[in-house]
């Protein structure tokens, strides 16, 4: 599996896909506190005038605090396109261009080759918001303030982690049922913003992926119900979604693919 693992951490950083998500998260990262403590009291004084000065200074009163969670609430919406089009053709791409049958002709297994695709770019996008929430954290602490400690940030940015690995594990199952990336990246949009619309709707956020995003938010680390629950059914999700790829894998007809 060594040289599965090489192949992809050649192709994530020689295709930009990692520099791109990298990049991306930490400019949100570093506008956010930007926008709250320079930019938005500008372009409100410009456009409400000097009487309300004292309604403006109230919003320049933010904290650190809401400026960490403004950042975490607003980087994963726009977050989440980012990656599903970044990310759209791990598995669709290798179908699409016949990439996978001299490695299969070769004797490699599927389970090895996406195995290594979970687990190079799983590590990425732990490590992306982590990195991106520290950076985030540092400037706002810089601009409003320190009022909390590392351990709540790396807390709220793994948890951030863990939901971008289910974004990640969906990517790969609808890749290999379309076997087109950019539909691939819709149906994956459409996964996961209508579980949180739903999750919302009805109040069952701790019953799914969409509890995590609620317990990162929080930045309290604490081992409680309302967070194991969302872990346990996210990692179901992604175990069933890694079987069902690997199922459909197998039963392609590769050899007849290219004239389909």
């Amino acid at each position: 599996m060594k040289t599965e693992i090489i192949k992809e951490l050649r192709y994530a950083i020689r295709s930009g896909r990692a520099l791109i998500l990298f990049a991306s998260f930490l400019f949100f990262a570093l506008l956010t506190p930007v926008m709250l403590k320079v930019v938005l009291p500008m372009v409100l004084s410009g456009q409400l005038g000097g009487e309300t000065t004292q309604g403006i200074s109230g919003l320049t009163d933010m904290t650190q605090l809401d400026c960490i969670r403004n950042y975490m609430d607003y980087v994963l919406q726009i977050g989440t396109i980012i990656i599903a089009f970044t990310l759209c053709g791990l598995t669709a791409s290798e179908i699409r261009d016949n990439a996978w049958v001299l490695p299969l002709c070769a004797g490699k297994r599927f389970g090895r080759m996406v195995g290594a695709k979970l687990l190079v770019f799983g590590v990425l996008m732990v490590l992306v918001p982590i990195i991106a929430l520290l950076a985030d954290y540092g400037y706002s602490g810089l601009l409003f303030g320190f009022e909390i400690g590392v351990i709540p940030i790396l807390y709220g940015g793994l948890l951030q982690g863990i939901y971008v690995l289910f974004l990640l594990s969906c990517l790969m199952t609808w890749g290999v049922l379309i076997r087109r990336p950019i539909p691939a990246g819709f149906l994956t949009l459409v996964t996961a913003f209508g579980i949180h619309f739903i999750s919302s709707l009805l109040n069952i956020q701790r019953w799914t992926p969409s509890g995590l995003l609620v317990e990162a938010q929080k930045l309290m680390p604490s081992v409680t119900p309302s967070l194991l629950i969302p872990i346990a059914v996210t990692a179901l999700i992604i175990v069933f979604m890694t079987v069902l790829t690997l199922s459909r894998l197998r039963n392609l007809e590769w050899n007849v693919r290219a004239a389909q």
